[in-house]
């Protein structure tokens, strides 16, 4: 049985044809027919085996070869695709420093024209007297904590040199004031809060009144954020005067606001009311001014009310003045009054005599009894008394005496 299985085995690996060997018996046979043919076509023998010879050698060769070809092939594939995914992996990385990059352009494209629209506004958008050269550019945020309803936060605090009443300002109109300061942020008041009050005055109309705020609840985070409610006018003077769709300004009473700010554009309600559509609330409350404001200067109290501002000497103006003004007329001084005749002093300093006291009413109570002259007191040192100088009474008036008791 064992030498059945040996002789199987042996049958079966002689039938067996490795890949090898079939390759190389197509091989012998291609060569084989190469030298044939070469041999038939040509006249000299020894030159025909020759190149027969090296056509076999160099196809011997090529399949020799063959398989290390296949391997580098391989080899090189294996290595361009490794290539390809490191390439593609920085392409990629690429892509995303890119699309950041793509994404802070946009954002300081539309900060710089924010920045830009700010810093075109006209100088009369600020009001009279708001002190323009030193305004503050901020970025504002929606605040919804605080001790009141309706603010907002500047990114701007007392290190960028803010501080508490400065103004607000967009490039719409006006958006607030600032009510609290911290090292590096700001608290804004905007105008709609149920504490804001602020003068304001029709353009066209000159029509003062008040602009008081309605909104008692924080701003909706998610639907609104910086849409702002509508103010309503109080205390209206000249109701009457005032247009529909008039635009209104700040009046600068109080000194709290500069004159002349935008405010908005004022409508009346079918109840009779009246309400003003921000200005300000155009556009998203973002990009900000913020200004200084010291109000108007009181006259000095040492004025004088006759005085007039002196001239230039050398002016046009004092020139002319001084040739074609006529001196000031001399006003003349009043007469002095007439001496009168003198009158007799004796007689009207004459003391009337002391009367004598009388008893009081008998008292239940023993009492001791008064008199009518008392001792005097003590005499003390004292400047010897004063003639009284006699008056110039107008003529006609009778002399008067002096009370009882007087001394001369």
């Amino acid at each position: 049985m064992a030498r059945r299985r040996s002789s199987v085995r042996r049958a079966g690996a002689a039938r067996k044809i490795t890949p090898g060997v079939l390759i190389a018996i197509v091989l012998a046979a291609g060569a084989a027919a190469l030298v044939i043919s070469h041999v038939g076509r040509s006249s000299d023998p020894a030159q025909s085996a020759m190149r027969a010879g090296d056509d076999g050698a160099a196809a011997a060769g090529r399949a020799a070869t063959g398989p290390l070809r296949a391997g580098e092939d391989l080899f090189g594939r294996i290595g361009a695709m490794w290539d390809e995914a490191g390439r593609i992996e920085r392409l990629e990385r690429e892509n995303r420093d890119l699309r950041a990059w793509r994404d802070l352009a946009q954002r300081l494209a539309e900060r710089n024209e924010r920045y830009e629209a700010l810093l075109r506004m006209p100088r009369d958008a600020f009001g009279e007297g708001a002190d323009v050269e030193h305004a503050i550019a901020a970025q504002l945020v929606l605040d919804s904590g605080g001790p009141f309803m309706r603010t907002l936060v500047a990114n701007a605090g007392a290190m960028h040199g803010v501080k508490v009443g400065y103004i607000v300002v967009n490039e719409e109109g006006l958006v607030g004031r600032v009510v609290s300061v911290g090292r590096q942020t700001s608290r804004v008041l905007m105008l709609d809060d149920y504490n804001s009050r602020i003068p304001v005055l029709g353009e066209a109309s000159r029509v003062r009144a008040v602009l008081a705020g309605q909104a008692s609840h924080p701003p909706e985070l998610y639907t609104a954020p910086f849409q702002p409610q509508n103010p309503r006018l109080d205390f209206i003077v000249g109701a009457q005067s005032l247009r529909e769709g008039e635009r209104m300004i700040t009046s600068g009473d109080g000194g709290l606001y500069p004159r002349g700010i935008p405010v908005g554009i004022a409508h009346r309600d079918p109840d009779g009311s009246w309400h003003v559509a921000l200005a300000a609330a155009q556009r998203p409350i973002d990009f900000v001014r913020i200004l200084p404001y010291a109000g108007f200067a009181a006259p000095e109290a040492t004025a004088s009310l006759n005085e007039s501002p002196p001239l230039n000497s050398s002016s046009t103006v004092a020139a002319i003045g001084r040739s074609t003004m006529a001196p000031p007329p001399s006003l003349a001084l009043p007469a002095a009054p007439r001496p009168r005749p003198a009158q007799n002093l004796n007689a009207a300093a004459t003391p009337r005599p002391l009367q004598p006291l009388q008893p009081a009413a008998a008292q239940t109570s023993a009492a001791p009894p008064t008199h009518a002259e008392e001792t005097p007191p003590a005499p003390t040192q004292q400047s010897p008394p004063r003639a009284p100088v006699a008056q110039q009474a107008p003529p006609g008036t009778p002399p008067t005496h002096p009370a009882a008791g007087t001394p001369r």
